[in-house]
This record gives structure tokens, C-alpha cells and sequence, in this order.
């Protein structure tokens, strides 16, 4: 197939640029004749194929215009103070249970945008969001029912049709507070341009495939943490830690007051190892300390008693939503039943009318009957007027003003939770880099020790001292050496530390500093071409390898054991040296992502003041409604009785 058919596809995957193909019938077998003939039916088809391109590049560069321009519509309607957004209604696809809700935002009545989505596509949009802005806090959607209650709802057409009302109210809810009520970077997210987009209705999978979402890494434990789609390449060296699910509500990890006990911990072990070092006076190849990296990026020592504060008020007032959330529960049966008995009660007194009007007739005191039954059916209407005025009470405001925002409270409580337990998984991170760190040291001490002591005996053989005992020592200790020379892998192989933490690579090892460059500069190149990206991927082309930096100790004999030991502690102090750029790295992060922590959630404890004392003053708002409207109806009785 000739590849230039799809030129304009290649430029880029927005689905508007999929367009009418029909060019591709050339009608080339309409000519049949002699040589001449189709010589000259081939000039005319040519001229015909010709014109048919230029219309088409005509036509694509039409799409591209109009969808650039819709582009360009959202961006400046998501800007505008006079927008509007709503969910306009909810329909079934033809042969399919699958629910579409239709999405306008709007500026006026003539300049308007629709689009369809399905809850799938909520779900999906918000879970990238979270993934996208670790560190705020996106607004709640209704939860996904389970089976058993899918099953339930699909034959039982009442509560599917409420169940779909529901979801319509809780959409645009979370639409508003998206754009209106939340951080005001999220306006300029292109995820939720494409989600606006008609354009991209039918492929939404083509939406969370490009970027910014494709340069996510498939753990966010492996991103920075203020910016997921940061390409450093060190990033990918961070060691995984277990159980880490980001969509996931569950915590099974201590509180951040215990976790900051431990880093207390953790700092007293650093200034431990720095005095240890001071004592021994250790010094390693290159004349370089140990204490030399300790002294820069210890900066995170403590996390503030702001967030550990958080977390407790967190914990708190989900707990007291939930204790408030069971006698929503109770507070709605007991209405419905009181609607029960109102509709039951007015049905009595109405026939308890008509049968004391057709009693008039058989007894003298008609007029007194007529009055009594006149009576009866007034009491009946007040009361059928009560029950409607608590039914619309229950349907217009208990439900969708109370008790579903009460929901949404307990949501919002547990997003926020959700970014706690992401920092609680950061720091434990953190500290596996030092956990790593004070292994690797160890290594490097012990190494270190048994050099000197190879050297010293090597000086003791030299002195050619004429003593049994001495003779004895050396050769007890030669054969120590001998033993340790003989085990491969304490000297000659290189351990991997990914293992650690849970890694499948065996034969895993940090990487030098040109390696980094090197992946850096591809990962930039690869933002930029295309072409370059599917150099690096393709599984038929080879990839490209590092050059390494030169090791000064390549050169030196193998078998020789002072080469061993030297070579050794070569290896261990470049190790050393990458975790130091990975905690460096870490620190500057825990900084950042504690900071944007607690302006996070400073501004999220105030909107969930306000929102709640928006749910009180409309709940309260609309029961004195409701009891006024009642107290008229009374008072049109009593007048009624008192006439």
C-alpha cells in the first residue's frame, strides 16, 4: 500500500483528520480499448486523480482548521466569566445498555458546545487527572456499582432511571468544581480540552494514548512528583516500593506522625555514620570521605506538624460524615414513611367524605352532612397538600442537596487522604535510598579494612621475620585471603541493587554520569522527532549503548588480589556517587512535595468550609420552606373551619 495515501494521518492522531478516503477509487478499469484509447482514458483518470488530491488536501486542511479553531473555542470558553456548563440529559445507545451523558458548556444561548461521554469516560478522565497532578486534589465522581447491584437496577427500571438522574446531578457537579472551584492550572490542561472536545467523542483511547499522558511512567513512585512528565532519566533508577497502588483507597501504612519518628531515626543514623567516619578516619580511593556527601542534601529532616495535622482532621471528619451519612439514611426512610401515611391517611378522609355526602340523602340533617363531608374533604386536600410538599422535599432537596453532597464530602476527604498516602510511599522511598546508601558504606568499610589489612601483611611477609607464631598468623591469614580471592562474587562480579526492591532485573547496575547525559538528551530528542522516537522503540533496530567512561582500573590484572580490593572500592564509590545524585534528587522532591502539600491542602480545608456551610444554609433553607408552606396549609384549614 502506497504510504503516501496516509500522509495527513501521520501528522498527527486527532480523529478529525480521518477523513473521507473516496479518492482512493481511481476508477482505472472504466478504460478498455486499443493502446490509444487507454493511453488517453489513463491521461484523463491522471488529470481526474490530480484534481481529486488537491481537493482532498483542500478539504483536510479544512479539518484541520476546524478542529484547531474548536481547540482554540474550548480554550477561550474555559477563560470566559460568563461560562456555563450543565449535563443536558442522558440517553441509551441503540442496541446497548451503555449510558451517554450530553455535556454543554455554553457562553450564551447561540454559542454553545455538546458532547457525549460515558461513565467509563468520567472514570478514566479523572483517574489521569489524579495521575497528572499528584499534588491536588480533583473533584469526586459518583462511585462504580458492583455487579450485584448492576443486576439489580437492570430489572428494576425505577432505580436504573435514579440511578441516572443521580449521576447526571453528581457530573455536573464535578464539572463545576473542575473549572470554577479547583486550582486554576487544570484549565489549561489538554486532557480535559480533549474531553471537551466532540472531536475526540468516539476515541477517547486516542485522548489518554498522546501526550502529556503517554510521558507518564507506569509507576508515579517513578516520576517527580511536583511534574510526572519530567523526562529525567534518573527518575528510573528509584527503587519501587511494594503495595503502591495510586487509585487505590486502601492505606495500610503508619500514620505521618509515626513515619516522622522514624526519619528522626534515619537522621540520627546519618550523623551516626558521619562521627563513625570522623572516629575511623577513613579515607577511600580517590582521597574522597564519606562525609562529603552527607553534607548538602540532608535538608529534609522533619515533616511539618501541619500535614501530620491534616491527616488526623482528615480521619476525623470522614468518620463523623459516615456516623452522619447512616442518619441521612434513617432521616429519608423516615420521611418516605411519613409520606406513606399521609397518602394513606388523605385516601381515607377523602372516601370518608364522599361516604358522609351520600348519606345526606337518608337523613333529615343534609345540611349538616353536607358541611361535615365539605370538612373531611378539606382536612384530605391539606393533608395531600403536605404530602406533596414533603415528597418534593425529599425528591429536590433532601437527596440531591443534603444527602448526596454529604457523599461528596466523604469523597473529597478521601482524595485527599489519597495524596497523603502517595507522600507516605515518597518517604519510604526516601528512606530505602539511605537504607542503600548505609549498605553500600558498609561494603566500602569492610573493603577498605580488608586492603589495609592485605597490605600489612604483605609488609610482614617482606620483613622475613624468623618467628613460628608470627609465620603461623600470616599463614592463617593468607588463607583467609586466599578463601576470599577464590569467591567471585564478593569481588570480581558486580552486585545489583534493584533486586532490593523488588526488581526483575539480576543483573541490574547504576549507570555513569555520561549514561545520563546520553538518556537525557535522547529523551529530549525523542519530545521533538518523531523519527528518533521510533529509532530508540523499534524492536527490529538495534539500540543504541552508552559509552561508558573510562574505568582507571581496567587495566590492572585480575588475579592479582590489591588490584581486586581496589577495583572494589572503585565500583562501590560509583555506586555510592549515583545514590547520592538519587537522594540529592529525592530531597529537592520531598521539599517541593510537601510545600505544594500543604498550600494544597490550606486551600482545600477552606472550600470544604464553605462547602459545608453552603449544604447547611440550603438544607436549613429548604425545611423552613417546606414547614411554611405546611404551616399555610394548616392556617387555610383553620380559617376554613373557623367560616
Amino acid at each position: 500500500m502506497n504510504s503516501d495515501i496516509f500522509e495527513d494521518i501521520e501528522q498527527d492522531n486527532n480523529p478529525s483528520f480521518y477523513g473521507n478516503q473516496s479518492f482512493l477509487s481511481d476508477g482505472k478499469n472504466k478504460s478498455n480499448g486499443n493502446a490509444k484509447d487507454n493511453s488517453f482514458n489513463n491521461s484523463i483518470i491522471n488529470d481526474e486523480y490530480d484534481d481529486q488530491i488537491s481537493s482532498k488536501n483542500y478539504r483536510n486542511m479544512d479539518l484541520v482548521n476546524n478542529s484547531l479553531g474548536l481547540s482554540n473555542k474550548i480554550r477561550n470558553f474555559l477563560h470566559d466569566d460568563n461560562l456555563s456548563i450543565d449535563v443536558i440529559s442522558s440517553e441509551r445507545l441503540m442496541n446497548s445498555s451503555i449510558i451517554v451523558y450530553s455535556i454543554e458548556i455554553s457562553i450564551d444561548s447561540s454559542n454553545s458546545i455538546i458532547v457525549k461521554r460515558r461513565y467509563s469516560e468520567f472514570k478514566s478522565f479523572r483517574d489521569n487527572l489524579l495521575k497528572l497532578f499528584p499534588t491536588l486534589i480533583i473533584p469526586p465522581i459518583p462511585e462504580k456499582h458492583t455487579i450485584f447491584n448492576y443486576l439489580i437496577n437492570s430489572i428494576n427500571n425505577s432505580k436504573e432511571s435514579t440511578i441516572i438522574e443521580t449521576r447526571k446531578r453528581n457530573f455536573k457537579v464535578f464539572l463545576i468544581d473542575l473549572i470554577f472551584n479547583s486550582n486554576p492550572i487544570l484549565k489549561d490542561c489538554p486532557l480535559l480540552h480533549k474531553f471537551l472536545d466532540p472531536n475526540y467523542e468516539l476515541c477517547w483511547n486516542n485522548a489518554i494514548n498522546e501526550p502529556p499522558l503517554s510521558l507518564l511512567p507506569n509507576n508515579l513512585l517513578l516520576a517527580n512528583p511536583v511534574n510526572p512528565t519530567d523526562q529525567n532519566g534518573l527518575y528510573s533508577l528509584l527503587p519501587i516500593v511494594n503495595g503502591f497502588e495510586f487509585n487505590s483507597q486502601i492505606d495500610n501504612l503508619h500514620s505521618l506522625k509515626k513515619i516522622n519518628d522514624d526519619l528522626h531515626k534515619l537522621n540520627d543514623q546519618i550523623n551516626l555514620f558521619k562521627i563513625k567516619e570522623e572516629d575511623d578516619n577513613l579515607k577511600i580511593l580517590n582521597n574522597s570521605s564519606i562525609s562529603n556527601t552527607n553534607n548538602e542534601f540532608i535538608s529534609f529532616k522533619d515533616i511539618p506538624i501541619e500535614l501530620i495535622s491534616y491527616e488526623i482532621i482528615f480521619h476525623q471528619n470522614i468518620k463523623i460524615l459516615n456516623e452522619l451519612n447512616k442518619l441521612n439514611n434513617k432521616s429519608i426512610k423516615n420521611y418516605k414513611s411519613v409520606i406513606n401515611n399521609l397518602i394513606e391517611l388523605g385516601g381515607n378522609l377523602n372516601n370518608f367524605s364522599l361516604q358522609i355526602h351520600e348519606l345526606s340523602d337518608l337523613n333529615n340533617h343534609s345540611n349538616f352532612n353536607n358541611q361535615l363531608s365539605s370538612l373531611i374533604e378539606k382536612f384530605g386536600s391539606t393533608i395531600d397538600l403536605n404530602f406533596l410538599n414533603f415528597e418534593s422535599f425529599v425528591i429536590s432537596n433532601l437527596i440531591p442537596n443534603w444527602q448526596e453532597p454529604i457523599n461528596q464530602l466523604i469523597q473529597y476527604y478521601s482524595t485527599a487522604l489519597q495524596l497523603i498516602k502517595f507522600y507516605k510511599f515518597k518517604l519510604i522511598q526516601f528512606k530505602l535510598l539511605f537504607k542503600l546508601k548505609f549498605n553500600k558504606i558498609q561494603d566500602l568499610m569492610t573493603f577498605n579494612n580488608n586492603y589495609q589489612n592485605h597490605i600489612k601483611l604483605n609488609d610482614l611477609k617482606n620483613l622475613n621475620i624468623n618467628s613460628p607464631s608470627i609465620n603461623d598468623a600470616i599463614k592463617r591469614i593468607e588463607l583467609k585471603q586466599k578463601k576470599l580471592s577464590t569467591n567471585s562474587r564478593s569481588l570480581n562480579s558486580k552486585k545489583s541493587w534493584y533486586g532490593l526492591f523488588g526488581g526483575n532485573k539480576s543483573s541490574f547496575i547504576l549507570p555513569d554520569d555520561d549514561t545520563f547525559q546520553q538518556y537525557n538528551s535522547h529523551q529530549n530528542n525523542q519530545l521533538q522527532s518523531k523519527d528518533t522516537y521510533n529509532n530508540y522503540t523499534s524492536p527490529t533496530s538495534s539500540p543504541q549503548k552508552p559509552i561508558p567512561k573510562p574505568d582507571p582500573l581496567a587495566d590492572l590484572p585480575p588475579n592479582d588480589l590489591s588490584n581486586q580490593f581496589l577495583y572494589k572500592i572503585h565500583q562501590i564509590e560509583k555506586e555510592l556517587t549515583k545514590l547520592d545524585q538519587l537522594i540529592n534528587l529525592v530531597n529537592k522532591d520531598m521539599i517541593d512535595l510537601t510545600d505544594h502539600l500543604k498550600s494544597t491542602f490550606s486551600s482545600f480545608s477552606t472550600s470544604m468550609e464553605k462547602k459545608w456551610l453552603t449544604i447547611m444554609l440550603e438544607f436549613i433553607r429548604s425545611g423552613k420552606d417546606l414547614f411554611s408552606e405546611n404551616l399555610a396549609n394548616w392556617n387555610d384549614l383553620k380559617a376554613f373551619i373557623d367560616n
